[in-house]
Formats: structure tokens, sequence, C-alpha cells
């Protein structure tokens, strides 16, 4: 038994329409505009017949194949083709499956290369930087306090395992690195932060590999890798694009603050709000809580009687900072809902802003 015929679109035009059509009826009919018709003739995707009557008078004249083609113009500019990469797919040059496959491959790409720059812009936010001048140059304020980490004594006093490696050992560690650039771009779909958090741990054994060993929380010295003009960085951008580096930064970044939130939630879930607005926290407990945060962030601090006051007031600023940042992660609820789909942390904003003016109101040298 024999498939009844179905009647398509292009059937029911070629039966129903008057041909030849002209650039008027084929804008009506289809929908595109007379201005749209001139430019695919003019760069030659669909050159109709002409009247061949004088020059005021030597129309252009579409006939039924014209339309099937215009139909086919349409579809491919939909699906995001330029006009410039058609020729081939419509005259049969190029198997439309593959094209069509390519181009969802170069979609993709974009799409992860867009989820990567929110990212980035979200990470500004946290850290209080203007937007615009972020995305385009890169984040002062992170920049700076970088600047105060790279100039601490735990950092200067490392020593970066790299200086003692062979051509074989520095050909390993850039292929090892570069398959990690690929792990952070290959991040799509569903639970994006899970496979950041992964990529982030990779990074974080093969820093401990090649620089020196971090715990946990201590993520910021791999993410002052990827500070402008570093090997890293550069590399990173040659695997991926100019944006990659600090998709890279912004992601351990925020992998930190995640691990910071989730560490102080177990410490101050004894301090509540109406704790803090008294003088019963003792002085001992706040400078332990200075020092805990400091400590994670890999920045330790030396005993107090160890300490002036312009070096406690460093330390305070630091504590203040890394809070500021942690509350306006919280704020954040988009962020929040990428770390933490299932159960949000417990941390009230307003806590760490009481914790900053309590730490900033230590007189500990009077």
């Amino acid at each position: 038994m024999s498939r009844r015929k179905v009647t398509t679109s292009n059937d029911l035009i070629r039966q129903n329409c008057t041909w030849p059509m002209t650039v008027g009826e084929v804008a009506k009919l289809t929908g595109v505009t007379r201005r749209a018709l001139q430019v695919y003739d003019e760069r030659g995707l669909l050159c109709p017949a002409r009247s061949g009557e004088d020059v005021a008078n030597n129309r252009k004249l579409y006939m039924p194949e014209d339309i099937d083609r215009l139909k086919q113009i349409v579809v491919l500019k939909d699906y995001g083709f330029d006009l410039k990469e058609m020729p081939p797919i419509l005259d049969g040059e190029v198997d439309v499956v593959e094209a069509l496959n390519e181009k969802l491959e170069e979609l993709r790409a974009q799409e992860n290369d867009l989820k990567n720059r929110i990212l980035f812009a979200r990470y500004a936010q946290v850290v209080g930087d203007d937007i615009f001048e972020t995305l385009a140059f890169g984040t002062s304020e992170v920049d700076a306090f970088a600047e105060f980490l790279r100039e601490s004594p735990v950092y200067q006093s490392k020593q970066q395992k790299w200086q003692n490696f062979t051509e074989t050992d520095f050909e390993e560690m850039w292929d090892d690195f570069g398959r990690i650039v690929l792990q952070f771009l290959s991040i799509s779909g569903d639970n994006t932060f899970d496979q950041v958090e992964d990529a982030v741990g990779a990074l974080r054994i093969w820093f401990g590999k090649t620089h020196f060993e971090t715990s946990d929380l201590d993520l910021l010295a791999p993410w002052m890798m990827f500070e402008d003009g570093s090997d890293e960085a550069e590399f990173a951008q040659e695997v991926g694009n100019d944006s990659t580096p600090g998709f890279m930064q912004a992601a351990v970044f925020l992998v930190w603050l995640k691990k910071m939130l989730d560490k102080l939630s177990e410490t101050l879930q004894a301090m509540t709000a109406g704790e803090l607005d008294h003088a019963s926290i003792a002085e001992n407990k706040m400078i332990r809580l200075v020092h805990f945060v400091c400590e994670a962030a890999g920045y330790p601090v030396v005993e107090v009687a160890q300490l002036d006051r312009e070096k406690w007031s460093e330390i305070v600023e630091f504590f203040a900072t890394i809070l500021a940042y942690l509350a306006a992660a919280l704020e954040d609820r988009d962020l929040m809902e990428d770390m933490y789909p299932r159960t949000k942390p417990t941390i009230d904003p307003r806590c760490l802003e009481k914790l900053i003016e309590r730490s900033r109101a230590l007189d500990l040298f009077s």
C-alpha cells in the first residue's frame, strides 16, 4: 500500500498563487521586507529573473523555485547563519544537516562563553567594582586585594615547585593545565556550579603540584595566577578566548566564597544578631574570629602580643574586606541559587556587617 503524499506549504503556494510574482507580492506573501529581498539579490543569494523590458520596468519576477530558496534563506537566518555562510548550503555544496550540527556546536560555545561572562559580572558585583569597567579592564578592587595578599609573608615565603622542574616536567605541567582549561570551557547544562567546583578542585590539585600546597579553603593563591600578563592567563587565553582567564579567576573566587560561607556558618551558629548588639562577645572571641577568617583566606595572623596598632589595623581591614564580599554574595539571589540549589546558608548579611563594626571597634593597644 503506497503512502499518501502529504500536501506541503510549498505545494499550496505553487497551486494557489499566480506566477511569476513581483517583489511586492513576494513581500506580502512571505513577510520578508523589500529591503531584505534587495539585499539577498545584491549578495547573490536570491536572484530572480527580470522582465526584460526597458530599464524603468525591468522588474524582478519570482518563480516557485525562488520562493523555495527564500524559505531556505529565512530558515538558515533563524538558525544563526550569516548571509556569507549560506551560498554553499543553498547550492548543495555542503550538507545541510552537517552545517546545522556545526552551527549548533558554535551556538553552544557562544552560550557557554556568555555564561562565563555572566559569572564574571556577578564576581564583579560581589567585589563592588564598576560592572562596565570590570568587564572591559578587569577588577581593580580585586587587584588591590590580590596585591595585599601577594605581599603577605606566607606567600612570599612559599617555594615555587616549578623552579626545580626539568623541561619534561614543564611540558607535562602545561599539558595538564591545558586539560584543566578545557574542563572549565566544557561547563554547560544543568548544575553548572557543581561543574565549576569540580574544575576548581582540579586546578587546586595542579597548583599544589606546580607551585605550593594549599588548604581546601586557601584558594586565593591559585586565584591570583590569572592576573593580566601572567603565563597562566596567557595560556588560558590561547586555549579559550579573551574572556577565559577572567572566567577562571571568577570561578575560583566564587568557589572560595562558598567554602568560606559554609565554614563561617558553622562558626557563627552560636552568635545571634542580638548577641552582636551587646559587648557580651568576649574580646578574645572576636579576635579568634578575625584570626579564623584571615587564616582561612590564606593570610595567617601572628599572636596579638606580636602586633602593633598599624599591623592590627591591616588585619582588621582584610577581615572586613572578606566579610563584605561574603555579605554581597549572600544578597545576590541569583548567585545563591546557583551556589546552593538546595539548602541555603543561614548567615544573615546584617550579622556580617555587625561583625565588621565590632572588629573595627576593638582597641587592643589603649
